[in-house]
């Protein structure tokens, strides 16, 4: 295979995500971007199923600038995917057809099950655990979805439809947020885990627990105290359940205003963290397991790791 370069974006409720590589022979890839851009696509489609006028607006000004980008970097294939938010909302395809006209992208809408098996791919291969059995964990804005398997790829998957921001516009309505309002979100967590605590959650003595996308990026850091975001501190980390406890404690007694000003947390993210983090806290105590690694790297280099291996330049099953 000769030298090309490829973007794979990620568009999810909360964030929109754009990875900009230069594919060489056997795998061999080198980055050239990594954007990340807060634009709330999903903001209120839990309630009217719809994406509002103005999630969209901001959406799209992110994707032309990443085009723009890929443009300037001499692209030559796009890989468009979205997730929660385009596939809950009513009107997701004249979103989709909107983009496709204005800027001549292509979105696939994924399901959940095919989102948790690009963050499986994502984490074993970014962190070279295959030789372990991991559950991975990736807390979306609208959805999280949990994966489990091996050096043989996912044995079992499953997506619940509770996500940081989800359960933020369900259950936070003041500020600072009350002891009532956090109440309801482990109620909700609690009943989005319910089903699947038996089977899931109660055997995993052998698991090793990854966490991919921003709640667990951003508490880790936070924890480091990061002022600017290192690709290199945080992936690969270890975060503990006590540290999520007490960045949940943290969270708690803090106006959104004070929040913005923590050192690690984007100002975007504020407002959502505590329910991200507190849905950390639920999985790790029904897993019994006081660390989980952080891993950086979510579906968007699951795309890239699946073209790669279409190619035939890796083998994705170890």
């Amino acid at each position: 295979m000769t030298s090309r370069r490829c973007a794979f974006i990620d568009i999810g409720t909360n964030t929109i995500l754009c990875l900009i590589v230069e594919c060489g022979n056997h795998g061999k890839f080198s980055v050239m971007a990594d954007r990340a851009e807060i634009t709330r696509l999903g903001q209120g489609v839990d309630q009217t199923r719809r994406i509002s006028a103005e999630g969209e607006s901001r959406s799209a000004e992110i994707l032309r600038s990443y085009l723009k980008e890929c443009a300037d970097l001499n692209v030559r294939e796009i890989f468009a995917v979205g997730t929660s938010a385009l596939r809950d909302a009513e009107n997701s395809s004249e979103i989709r057809d909107h983009w496709r006209r204005r800027f001549g992208l292509n979105v696939r809408v994924i399901s959940g099950e095919e989102e948790a098996a690009y963050s499986f791919l994502a984490a074993r291969e970014g962190l070279a655990l295959a030789d372990v059995e991991l559950l991975v964990i990736d807390i979306g804005g609208g959805s999280t979805e949990l994966i489990r398997g091996d050096r043989g790829g996912v044995s079992e998957c499953v997506s619940i439809d509770v996500g940081s921001v989800r359960l933020t516009e369900r259950c936070v309505h003041s500020d600072p947020v009350t002891q009532a309002q956090c109440d309801a979100m482990e109620t909700a967590i609690d009943r989005a885990l319910a089903p699947i605590e038996t089977h899931w959650l109660g055997d995993s003595a052998t698991l090793t627990l990854v966490g991919i996308a921003g709640t667990f990026t951003t508490l880790a850091a936070v924890e480091k105290k990061l002022s600017r975001y290192s690709h290199g501190e945080v992936h690969g980390s270890s975060l503990s359940l006590s540290e999520v406890r007490r960045q949940i404690n943290l969270y708690q007694g803090m106006t959104l205003a004070q929040r913005r000003s923590i050192p690690g947390l984007h100002p975007k993210r504020a407002d959502v963290i505590l329910a991200g983090a507190y849905l950390i806290e639920k999985i790790m105590t029904r897993c019994n397991k006081s660390q989980v690694i952080v891993s950086d790297q979510g579906v968007r280099f699951g795309l890239l790791y699946e073209q790669l291996a279409s190619e035939k330049s890796i083998d994705i099953n170890g």
